[in-house]
């Protein structure tokens, strides 16, 4: 089972979200249903894991397109954050498959 609040803080760390809110909309629900899940301990069904691994690819993706725009100074920075992001990803989709299975 994937913890989503290690999850926050992972994303929170990698400065891809601001607010537990914003972790909330990654999986497609309103802004308070991801702390509402946490106070139940309950963990979001497939079609939010789905809809959050593709969130995660989208930013993925636009960490690549900021990678091509950076100073070089600020690249090794970007690209250590996106290697981080794409192992979280593939936790991710590894957690769906098991769901799905």
């Amino acid at each position: 089972m994937m913890d989503t609040r290690e999850l926050y803080e992972n994303l929170k760390g990698l400065g891809s979200v601001d607010s537990a809110d914003d972790f909330s909309y990654l999986f497609g629900y309103g802004s308070s249903t991801i702390r509402s899940q946490w106070a139940k301990r309950l963990s979001p069904d497939l079609g939010a894991w789905l809809r959050f691994w593709f969130s995660l690819n989208e930013i993925a993706e636009d960490t690549e397109e900021t990678i091509n725009t950076v100073h070089n100074s600020e690249r090794g920075a970007y690209e250590a954050g996106l290697e981080k992001l794409r192992k979280l990803q593939s936790r991710v989709w590894q957690h769906v498959t098991e769901l799905a299975s």
